[in-house]
């Protein structure tokens, strides 16, 4: 386990004093924020805490080293609860099934259809013989456009 260097120490002393929090309260705010990168870290401090930039680099540095923290940063985790499970919720019960009231009058039982008799299926039809291509006359080239008027 590594320790503090002494220029931490101080800023963090000093961040507590401008704050109001402990330096639990001020790193809570920061694992709460999920944040995990030291500059997101660091503005997100700045932001909620309303610390300059060093103190909040010094407090961003402090929660990302564990071993700086106290009792090697169990002391945090014994702070931060898991978020509540969510309480079973009984379901519903089913609706009923609706009630289908019988007709006054009946109507016929359908009369059964009769089934037709099984027919052969008929023969593929065949393909005409192909017919032969027609010649077809060329097409005269369009008119040229007149050549252009001399000045005078």
């Amino acid at each position: 386990m590594s320790e503090m260097p002494p220029g931490f120490r101080i800023y963090l002393a000093n961040a507590t004093k401008l704050t109001g929090k402990s330096e639990l309260d001020m790193l809570l705010v920061l694992s709460k924020s999920g944040l995990k990168k030291h500059g997101e870290l660091r503005e997100h401090a700045m932001e909620s805490l309303g610390l300059g930039h060093g103190h909040a680099n010094a407090l961003a540095a402090y929660y990302l080293r564990p071993d700086w923290q106290p009792q090697g940063g169990k002391a945090l985790k014994a702070l931060i609860k898991p978020p509540p499970a969510p309480k079973p919720t009984k379901a519903p019960p089913p609706k009923p099934a609706p009630v289908v009231k019988a007709a006054a009058a009946k109507a016929p039982p359908p009369k059964p259809v009769a089934k037709a008799a099984a027919k052969p299926a008929p023969a593929p039809a065949k393909k005409p013989a192909p017919v032969a291509a027609k010649a077809t006359a060329k097409k005269a080239p369009p008119p040229k456009a007149a050549p252009p008027k001399k000045k005078k």
